[in-house]
């Protein structure tokens, strides 16, 4: 289990200087190429809810994602963390509604979980492997989500420099099912 814990906590410190080593000219590049291919696809037409993390720091940014999703008619619903413990969706309203909250993330001021099922999940992580195994930052949020709630399709946006082989993974880690980068996408 230890070997597993350092192999991830290896992988992160990977995975972060990858992405931090990207300028800010190619990230708003790949930003653009991920959001374009990320809109074009099947499952985000068909989609009527969706639940997307509010990039910060050198995430893919999905600002602009969101806004052309609301513009679209869909329902958004964003990540709230309560209590440093737990990860809830929140539907998204107005922009302007959101305030920084635990992680210093933007976040809606409510804290009522979305009830109704959720069509697709688009999904962060530091880093993600051909196979669909993903690696987040280490407290297991979206795979507890996961585990206690209904998406049809797990689609995960990143940077091409964020795949790697092979992740290391325990039973309680999620895969996703798709995953858009800017000069591909790997369908599961």
């Amino acid at each position: 289990m230890n070997s597993i814990i350092e192999h991830k906590a290896q992988c992160r410190l990977r995975l972060k200087h990858a992405r931090a080593s990207l300028s800010d000219q190619q990230r708003r590049q790949f930003d653009q190429a991920i959001t374009a291919k990320l809109l074009a696809q099947a499952e985000i037409h068909a989609a009527s809810s969706l639940f997307c993390f509010i990039s910060s720091g050198t995430e893919v940014a999905t600002h602009e994602l969101i806004r052309t999703l609301q513009e679209q008619g869909k329902t958004i619903a964003v990540p709230k963390i309560i209590n440093s413990q737990q990860m809830i969706a929140v539907q998204l309203g107005a922009w302007d509604d959101l305030e920084p909250a635990e992680l210093g993330i933007l976040t809606p001021s409510a804290s009522d979980p979305v009830q109704e099922n959720i069509d697709v999940c688009i999904t962060p992580g530091l880093g993600f492997s051909p196979s669909g195994q993903r690696l987040g930052f280490g407290r297991g949020y979206y795979d507890k989500w996961f585990s206690t709630n209904t998406v049809k399709h797990k689609i995960a946006i990143c940077y091409t420099c964020q795949l790697l082989e092979s992740i290391p993974t325990e039973k309680t880690d999620c895969q996703v099912d798709m995953i858009v980068m800017e000069d591909r996408i790997i369908r599961l």
